[in-house]
């Protein structure tokens, strides 16, 4: 093991995401993470259950939820990149909790 680098608690980091604190983590992408999987997992508990029942029509509909999910992550994500890159050097110090984790600040 490398004696120099700093042991690393996951656990608290990600915990600490849910704060004002800073973290290692950027608290966005496990918010997206998080809705991702339910909406997935609520999507295939759906088609489990009504698979015999739905149409094609029911398919087309899944689908363009799914698309403008995927649409709206797109934009959320070119925004809040868009935001960090006109931010000057004080306000991206200030609020580098929730940017990608970056354990060299």
């Amino acid at each position: 093991m490398n004696k120099g680098r700093p042991k690393i608690d996951y656990w608290y980091e990600f915990i600490m995401t849910f704060s004002n604190k800073k973290s290692l983590f950027s608290s966005k992408k496990i918010e997206r993470f998080i809705v991702f999987w339910v909406f997935l997992s609520l999507t295939v508990v759906y088609l489990i259950k009504n698979m015999h029942e739905l149409e094609a029509w029911d398919f087309v509909e899944i689908s363009a939820l799914w698309l403008m999910y995927g649409g709206y992550n797109s934009l959320m994500s070119l925004r809040d990149r868009k935001l960090r890159e006109s931010q000057d050097p004080i306000q991206s110090e200030a609020t580098s909790g929730d940017e990608e984790g970056d354990i060299s600040r």
